[in-house]
């Protein structure tokens, strides 16, 4: 093969999760030129990545900001597929395990000839995926699953992973190296999901946060999504995040605004654990190896939870958060300590 297409349209999470398949795919095929087709919500993930030959990137209709147009909007898409079709690609991998209509008109306006992806019923999908099909339950086991469709070699599941330049991680240092406070292990805590059932408590970090600057030395940084960063319309949590740093009144403890994916991940290579709840933040922390404690509402656990790193899962019969204790979360922190 010379050309493949890996399409992948969802969010942040289900990017990471579809790391190891284009890791996958350039080993099976290393001369092969790999190209992605995302969105513009997920596209930090892949920056670097030294698998792809290149990513085209698309903005998706309900993203637009309030200055755009969607004529443009349209007429940027057309000039995308209209390159798209000039590559000529000998396979397209719809990336979703779950049947995605959308996927497929991505790939048909591709000009693709070979399509593999979940059954849609299409028999424009030269390669359907039916539930059998697919091994293991994971998004990214189920993900990976399509690598059999152009090859026969046997290959392990590799991390999922992130790819930081050396000026990210330079500019994440300065900025841990500034703070009043840099002795110590690093507790980081982030605060925001998209999802109300997953959101813990302000006044349960709070305890966390008090327990764990009772232990001696150490310090505790607080991330939050920005502004526009769930949804266009969505505020952010920048007000929440004062509200918990005035609460915790104390000088160890500081606020750590991020502009960008590349950002977070960048300040978690400077964190020891990681309190958040399940979503793109933990995704990402598992691209990055961290140690986590997850806070996890009604999603399913076996097919979400972290790929790579050391993590504890805290979940409820009732699917809420806000129903995990400080004491369990406390617990399941000191265990990842060592």
């Amino acid at each position: 093969m010379k050309n493949i297409l890996i399409i992948r349209r969802d969010n942040i999470g289900d990017l990471v999760c579809t790391t190891p398949l284009i890791e996958g795919v350039k080993s099976a095929w290393p001369d092969a030129s790999v190209y992605l087709l995302i969105n513009t919500v997920s596209q930090d993930v892949v920056e670097n990545n030294p698998h792809i030959e290149k990513t085209f990137i698309y903005r998706k209709a309900k993203h637009c900001k309030k200055n755009e147009s969607k004529f443009g909007l349209y007429l940027d898409r057309l000039i995308i597929f209209m390159r798209l079709r000039r590559i000529r690609f000998d396979a397209v991998i719809l990336a979703n395990p779950n049947p995605c209509l959308y996927s497929l008109r991505l790939a048909k306006l591709a000009g693709a000839k070979h399509i593999i992806g979940a059954d849609t019923g299409d028999r424009a999908i030269n390669v359907p995926f039916r539930p059998a099909d697919f091994i293991g339950e994971h998004q990214v086991e189920r993900t990976f699953s399509y690598l059999a469709a152009i090859t026969d070699k046997k290959m392990a599941i590799p991390p999922v992973r992130i790819w930081l330049s050396e000026m990210e991680r330079q500019q994440a240092a300065r900025r841990f190296a500034e703070r009043s406070d840099t002795e110590g292990p690093v507790l980081a805590v982030h605060i925001s999901s998209r999802s109300p059932k997953r959101r813990w408590p302000l006044e349960h970090y709070v305890e966390i946060i008090q327990r764990h600057l009772t232990t001696g030395n150490g310090s505790v940084v607080i991330f939050w999504s920005p502004q526009g960063t769930l949804a266009p319309d969505d505020i952010g949590d920048e007000h929440r995040a004062g509200q918990l740093l005035a609460a915790c009144a104390s000088d160890r403890v500081s606020l750590y605004p991020t502009a960008s994916v590349r950002e977070l991940v960048a300040a978690y290579e400077h964190c020891d654990r990681l309190l958040c709840s399940d979503g793109g933040q933990m995704h990402l922390a598992s691209a990055m190896n961290r140690k986590q404690v997850v806070l996890f509402g009604d999603t399913d656990i076996k097919v979400w939870h972290p790929w790579s790193g050391d993590y504890r899962i805290m979940q409820t019969p009732s699917g809420d958060s806000a129903d995990v204790s400080v004491d369990e979360v406390w617990l399941q922190l000191l265990s990842l300590a060592d």
